[in-house]
């Protein structure tokens, strides 16, 4: 990792003692074996870490954390203090960044400038398959259908999916919107050669549509419903049944969990704070996440509606994984990947994370 894992070299000793004493509980010490199948895997850890552990010094270590828009927990775990709560003490400071959409976060990920990071189930396992070294550690958000859809421009023609071939449909290319369109095309026996693909992130596809650059646009929430409200496009209906939902996640960089295995549970509880907190305070989530991102507050009205912000992993949400990798090797997008290699659920279950 490059020089955003910084610490004191005073405190270097200190930490390899720290790591040759409690080696033995380590997550990274054992090899994963939470898949899609299994649904699970052994613990990073037998036992809950010591008192001593959770008052160490870190020597002003900065996690980099990337999120986007549409997902709540770093933001509001900023915004509300909880890092500073659960990690001043150890002298832990987080560095929350907000990226348009997954693609990009990937790539800064493999530029080694983010520890862990929030993207789709499409860009996760394509970048495992481009041998990025990184392992799936929870969800993040799944939506029920209603969250992400085919925008078409008003007056462009399009009245049905099957209209959009010959047409400027943008999309954020590796994002899972991509995927969606994938399938919609499947779906009324297009492909990608039948349209003019256009390359764009989910706010630059309404800013598209707005001015007519587009005749369509797959995107998702908070950022379609704007132009939804503004008159600018309609979103066109898509089949559930042929449509699966997928499972955003949260990604971690193979070098952090190597460094810091013992923080990784105490991030998912903080994180996991924040879903409580939008169940029971959610007027006063989406008013923070406006304000923060720019986004109308009915945009995320809309979006908390449609989604599920919950970690947890449990066999559906895998199989969702596992659906994706299938969808993309049958459709040329990646090489096989070993899903089993990446997943590792074991930090879920030392932060006591699961489905209620």
């Amino acid at each position: 990792m490059k020089n955003h894992l910084k610490r004191s070299k005073l405190f270097i000793p200190v930490l390899i003692l720290a790591i040759l004493l409690s080696v033995s509980g380590c997550s990274s010490a054992a090899p994963s074996s939470g898949t899609s199948q299994a649904g699970g895997s052994a613990p990073a850890s037998s036992a809950p870490a010591s008192a001593q552990e959770s008052e160490k010094d870190y020597g002003g270590l900065t996690i980099h954390i990337a999120t986007q828009p549409s997902q709540t927990q770093p933001a509001l775990a900023e915004e509300l203090g909880y890092f500073k709560e659960e990690f001043g003490k150890n002298n832990i400071n987080f560095d929350v960044r907000t990226f348009a959409s997954g693609p990009p976060i990937i790539e800064a990920f493999a530029a080694g400038d983010i520890d862990i990071g929030q993207v789709g189930a499409q860009p996760a396992v394509q970048a495992a398959a481009n041998d990025i070294p990184l392992k799936i550690i929870a969800a993040y958000m799944t939506g029920n259908g209603k969250g992400d859809g085919l925008l078409a421009r008003k007056g462009s023609g399009i009245n049905a999916l099957a209209d959009i071939r010959g047409k400027k449909v943008g999309v954020q290319i590796g994002s899972n919107s991509h995927m969606l369109l994938l399938r919609i095309l499947e779906s009324v026996n297009l492909t990608e050669k039948d349209i003019q693909l256009v390359n764009l992130s989910f706010t630059d596809i309404n800013t598209a549509l707005e001015a007519g650059n587009i005749d369509a646009g797959v995107s998702q929430l908070p950022q379609l419903q704007t132009v939804i409200d503004n008159g600018t496009a309609t979103l066109l209906e898509v089949d559930g049944s042929k449509f699966p939902r997928t499972s955003s996640v949260i990604i971690v960089s193979e070098e952090f969990t190597k460094k810091y295995p013992e923080l990784i549970p105490r991030i998912l509880k903080t994180l996991d704070r924040t879903v409580t907190y939008c169940k029971e305070h959610e007027d006063e989530a989406i008013k923070i996440l406006s304000k923060r991102n720019g986004v109308a507050e009915n945009s995320y009205k809309a979006s908390f509606a449609s989604t599920d912000f919950s970690l947890y992993l449990d066999k559906e949400r895998l199989g969702t994984l596992q659906d994706t990798k299938e969808f993309l090797q049958e459709q040329g997008t990646i090489k096989d990947v070993d899903l089993n290699q990446i997943i590792d659920t074991s930090y879920l279950e030392e932060a006591g994370i699961s489905k209620n």
